[in-house]
């Protein structure tokens, strides 16, 4: 359960998004923060989370910390691939100028953003994502956010968003809806070192990937790909490829169909 509550010097501007906000989510609306801090107003009111109006837009507040939207590793990706390095996810979906892809588990939408850049202005990527403020969020960023590279900012543009579980969005799909979809569920335990994701946790979907989904996503697209950690899952789930960096502990699974 969340709230949505303004910051404590907050202008009549970040007031009414507030207010705004927690209508359009239809959730409850903090008025008053007393003396205490984020996480004795959580506890105070039994909250997982808090959504807060800043001057910057909005904030994601946990006892695990705090998230607002940024496109972290793709920046650093992306100048990457503009100087000719590879990237193991853009390998393994083959991305070309055109494609349309989805992505069916958008999260902070990092490899989308990617996918959006590679898939260029007439390609497609839409985003699903089952998490209510985690959608809410990133798809306030994906609208507002600017980089200093043009190129990811449009492409973050490009993006579209959905507030819905893979499985549901997927049977509605008709045969070849898209040219790749694209699977990066919450691993089951944190990957060491991986602060961004610590305040998402109490709020992200966190349900394991289900066979269901994956049959589904064969249908919507002649390729489908899995990220994950173990091979074991990746075979369970069908997967006769697996690629990824020798030195990584993430691998991607390819279904081809």
């Amino acid at each position: 359960m969340f709230a949505v509550t303004s910051a404590r010097k907050a202008g009549s501007r970040e007031i009414a998004a507030a207010r705004e906000w927690a209508e359009e989510l239809n959730v409850p609306l903090i008025h008053e923060r007393g003396a205490g801090g984020i996480k004795e107003l959580c506890r105070k009111n039994c909250l997982d989370a808090l959504l807060v109006s800043t001057a910057k837009g909005p904030s994601v507040f946990t006892e695990a910390g705090e998230f607002s939207y940024h496109p972290g590793m793709a920046v650093l990706r992306l100048e990457r691939i503009k100087k000719g390095e590879r990237d193991h996810f853009a390998e393994a979906l083959n991305i070309r100028p055109g494609m349309k892809i989805l992505d069916a588990t958008l999260g902070l939408g990092h490899d989308a953003a990617i996918a959006s850049y590679l898939a260029g202005e007439n390609g497609s990527v839409t985003g699903l994502e089952a998490s209510p403020l985690l959608y809410f969020v990133v798809k306030y960023g994906l609208k507002n956010y600017n980089d200093e590279d043009r190129d990811l900012t449009a492409a973050l543009r490009r993006i579209k968003p959905i507030n819905i579980k893979a499985e549901d969005y997927l049977k509605g799909c008709e045969k070849d809806s898209f040219d790749a979809v694209f699977f990066d569920p919450m691993f089951r335990s944190p990957v060491k070192g991986s602060s961004d994701m610590a305040p998402l946790r109490p709020i992200a979907f966190s349900e394991p990937m289900a066979g269901a989904a994956v049959k589904l996503a064969i249908n919507a697209a002649p390729l489908v790909v899995i990220k994950e950690r173990s091979e074991r899952v990746l075979q369970r789930l069908g997967c006769t490829e697996i690629s990824g960096g020798r030195y990584s502990s993430v691998k991607f699974g390819i279904i081809r169909r």
